[in-house]
């Protein structure tokens, strides 16, 4: 399991709405949206290297902008090799990208 956490200086709605491009930038597949509550879902597929990821991510309100929270688990498996954080920093920098600024990290 890894757990990557940023804050961005914009409104969790611009964030949220960001999402589907975090989604696309990891091949993320079956994504599952719930704005009530600030959580989205999505799996990535198998490759030649692993069993895939479920990638949780939860977008919260802090002073000022807005927490983006990306937990990836494996789906079968014990160790990701940094693949976790590859997908979380990726998930990140593509929202990012989409919502029109930079992590402040």
């Amino acid at each position: 399991m890894t757990t990557v956490q940023q804050t961005f200086p914009v409104p969790p709605q611009v964030l949220w709405h960001a999402l589907p491009a975090g989604v696309a930038a990891i091949g993320g597949k079956q994504p599952f949206y719930d704005g009530p509550r600030g959580f989205a879902t999505c799996r990535t597929g198998m490759s030649f290297l692993s069993w895939g990821q479920h990638v949780n991510v939860t977008v919260s309100p802090v002073n000022g902008g807005s927490t983006l929270t990306i937990m990836t688990v494996l789906k079968l498996g014990v160790f990701d090799w940094g693949e976790g954080k590859r997908l979380a920093r990726r998930y990140a920098a593509a929202v990012a990208y989409a919502a029109g600024t930079a992590a402040l990290t």
